[in-house]
């Protein structure tokens, strides 16, 4: 029988990690996911990513054990069925505001008559090992909360039946709230706290998008139920310029040895 990963995970009240790919490539989905990390998300709003790669690579973290999740590109009914008829385990759902929003996205994600969701688990069946409805809709339903307009109906919004957890978008939120991307303002930190309780009294799984491991780490520590850790691209730019920086160093400043460095690959 089928058990969802996430499901699976906050039942047990396991705090998870998480992989971000916003990059259109199959062998770096899998790579990401044979790190630890417990889901790998294929980002479809930010990402370079369209339906015919999204399936490959959600076929890649499968193969990697960890879970696979895909950010949708909008509340679109027809992108959520997509991606959850491709065999992710979640979506992830940006730009929620109201409780019809709510509302909209888990109806996607579940089957007449407790939605509307059309039925064709093409690749889904497989993953799950079952045609069987109730099998199939075992999928989280993730909103994103990111603006002035949720923070406003945030009750409302939580209240959502169906819905299994909520996502922070950082960057979002802070520009709703005022500040600028990639910075932490007291706003910011109140409107997180405030999420973060919301949830708590309702059950629901609580996430945050970070890009490095000492921002995870902190959210983590607060109790947050999965936090993804690192981006591919974001990632590969950090490292490819850290190398870039070593490797133009002044001689004078670069450790004296006798033997070539290893190389590795």
């Amino acid at each position: 029988m089928y058990s969802n990963p996430f499901f699976a995970q906050w039942a047990q009240d396991s705090q998870m990690t998480g992989a971000w790919c916003t990059l259109p490539d199959t062998v770096a989905a899998e790579v990401l996911g044979r790190q630890g990390f417990d889901y790998v998300c294929v980002d479809q709003q930010h990402g370079l990513i369209d339906d015919s790669t999204m399936v490959p690579m959600l076929q890649a973290i499968d193969a990697s054990g960890s879970a696979p999740l895909v950010r949708v590109r909008w509340n679109e009914p027809p992108a959520i069925m997509s991606a959850l008829d491709a065999g992710a385990a979640g979506v992830v759902v940006p730009m929620i505001e109201t409780a019809e929003d709510a509302a909209r996205a888990v109806s996607a994600c579940r089957f007449p008559p407790q939605g509307q969701r059309s039925y064709g688990p093409i690749r889904a069946r497989e993953v799950m090992g079952s045609g069987e409805t109730e099998v199939v809709q075992q999928v989280a339903c993730i909103v994103m909360i990111e603006t002035a307009a949720a923070m406003e109906n945030l009750d409302d919004i939580l209240d959502t039946p169906g819905l299994d957890g909520v996502y922070i978008g950082p960057n979002d939120l802070t520009l709703a709230l005022g500040g600028r991307p990639n910075t932490t303002t007291p706003e910011f930190v109140a409107a997180v706290d405030t999420i973060q309780q919301a949830c708590r009294s309702r059950g629901l799984a609580i996430g945050m998008h970070t890009g490095s491991g000492g921002a995870a780490q902190h959210y983590l520590s607060l109790g947050f139920d999965f936090v993804t850790v690192v981006s591919d691209a974001g990632l590969l730019a950090r490292a490819a310029a850290a190398e870039l920086k070593l490797a133009v160093r002044p001689a004078t400043d670069a450790p004296s040895s006798a033997a070539a460095p290893s190389q590795t690959y």
